[in-house]
């Protein structure tokens, strides 16, 4: 059995304005930096075995605050956030992307990844790294609706979860036995 410590990236000025960012490479903000800072003190690195983060930029600034020079950090584009199409930078409107969170619905209008590619994504994620990674402790730094699908995958879903009820928090650790 291996143990996930997964972390979604610290607040970027994106987040402070309530828009959504998606496959946007957005940088941390101030606070973002700090809340990282304070992730990493309360971190216990020699419980970790490997470190899988996101390319985007603060996904990796998150990873590169939280691991320091003690842990060498792999880049996946499989971490990377879902996909809002032409909605990124807009503000976040549950009524405009509501339905893109509904499993029958699988909406994938206006560049959208639909909510059934987004899970398979993230299930190939946990196969892979099953089979590299077995039996290991394995720090994952993501992104907030990748982390949903990450969560729904470890726990189960149907056609009618709710994919709206579990809301990582920025620079929060959420830990899951696989």
């Amino acid at each position: 059995m291996s143990k996930l410590y997964i972390v979604r990236h610290g607040k970027t000025e994106w987040n402070e304005k309530g828009l959504l960012q998606g496959s946007n490479d957005i940088s941390l903000n101030e606070e973002g930096i700090k809340q990282a800072q304070e992730l990493a003190s309360k971190l216990d690195l020699s419980k970790i075995d490997v470190c899988i983060s996101s390319p985007l930029i603060r996904a990796k600034q998150t990873a590169e605050i939280l691991v320091g020079n003690k842990l060498k950090i792999i880049y996946d584009d499989l971490l990377k956030e879902r996909g809002f199409g032409n909605y990124e930078g807009k503000k976040i409107n549950f009524e405009l992307i509501g339905k893109h969170w509904d499993y029958r619905l699988n909406d994938s209008h206006n560049g959208i990844e639909s909510i059934k590619d987004c899970l398979d994504r993230a299930k190939i994620f946990l196969d892979k790294i099953k089979k590299q990674y077995p039996n290991k402790n394995i720090l994952i730094v993501s992104h907030f609706a990748f982390i949903k699908a990450l969560y729904y995958n470890i726990n189960g879903y149907d056609k009618n979860t709710n994919f709206t009820s579990f809301r990582p928090e920025n620079a929060t650790l959420y830990e899951f036995n696989i």
